[in-house]
């Protein structure tokens, strides 16, 4: 991977706190050497590199976006910025890139969490997180995993929602913050299997799960990164996980779809751009994702995040962030959040 550098030059020339992953001389020689392929339908982006703007401040969000973005800056032969936007779960990021020039110049870091965004944040979104996006592919996708302490009485699903029907509102789940992903699938679960718990919000990191498996909380639903160095350290054990199939790091533990068919959701990351860029460009950005997402330095960087690689065109992305959107809009109005 090319060096990074803490400052880069804006297209104003003056300097921006942004990190560069493909610059220099590196850059140029990026240009001479892949620029024929990248071009050869008469398709550009601007000159200067172009941006993926994220919503978080590092973490898994910034590695991948850094990753994906590398490989796509040696295909197409133009140097990148990876800059975080911070600010309410990425509703920030959104904005920006929402607002910006439709030529393929910024892009956004798609998390699951943007389809919550209409219905969590509907009093003060100022973007519509489907038409306002031209989405260009999926690069992974994800589970949650429902956890508990090694000594917990569940010893399994089946086990857990037994349990939670003989004793209604007395099995508590923790999850990354009130209207997370993990909470809604939390909310959703209850749903399904006509249960009532008790959630426990955190401010993200290990604290819940270190609560959970300590008996204090009575299990977590939380993203493989941070849950599988506790399940692989014996400090909680896996019952179940939120998405198919199940999952290689945990082929033991079996999917929610095993006891509800159809049950089948977690979350993702991508790529999309601002509404209005130009089909051709799309397309040449879309080539660049998949081939990044099938390099096999990526794949396995991405796995070991906890993350299936998958690339999908922009309409399946298109159509998974929308069914997102509506799932989670009824869900919310339902909870009255």
């Amino acid at each position: 991977m090319a060096n990074l550098h803490n400052q880069s030059l804006g297209r104003s020339g003056r300097p921006t706190r942004r990190r560069v992953l493909v610059s220099g001389a590196g850059a140029a020689l990026l240009l001479g050497r892949t620029s024929v392929s990248a071009w050869s339908q008469g398709t550009t982006l601007p000159d200067g590199p172009f941006s993926i703007i994220n919503g978080g401040g590092g973490g898994p969000a910034d590695v991948v976006s850094r990753l994906i973005g590398g490989k796509m800056a040696a295909s197409l032969g133009h140097p990148l910025v990876v800059e975080a936007k911070p600010g309410a779960g990425g509703l920030l990021a959104g904005q920006f890139v929402a607002r910006s020039q439709p030529n393929g110049a910024t892009l956004l870091f798609v998390t699951g969490a943007h389809a919550i965004f209409p219905s969590i944040h509907r009093k003060i979104i100022t973007f519509d997180a489907v038409k306002d996006f031209a989405f260009i592919s999926t690069i992974s996708v994800s589970p949650f995993i429902i956890s508990a302490a090694p000594d917990h009485p569940a010893r399994t699903f089946p086990d857990l929602v037994a349990m939670s029907k003989n004793a209604p509102g007395q099995i508590s789940f923790s999850s990354a913050g009130v209207g997370s992903t993990h909470h809604l699938i939390g909310e959703l679960l209850q749903q399904t299997f006509g249960v009532k718990w008790i959630h426990v919000p955190y401010r993200g990191g290990t604290t819940g799960l270190m609560d959970v498996s300590t008996g204090r909380v009575s299990m977590a639903i939380d993203s493989p990164v941070t849950s599988l160095p506790l399940i692989e350290g014996g400090k909680l054990r896996p019952l179940a996980v939120s998405q198919e199939p199940r999952m290689r790091q945990l082929p033991d533990v079996p999917a929610i779809s095993e006891f509800s068919q159809g049950w089948n959701v977690g979350t993702y990351l991508g790529l999309a751009a601002p509404a209005q860029t130009p089909k051709p460009i799309i397309e040449l950005l879309h080539r660049a994702v998949v081939s990044a997402v099938a390099d096999s330095a990526v794949r396995e960087t991405l796995r070991t995040l906890g993350n299936t690689p998958q690339s999908a065109t922009p309409e399946e992305f298109t159509q998974r962030v929308s069914a997102d959107v509506e799932r989670w809009k009824k869900l919310v109005a339902e909870l009255q959040l």
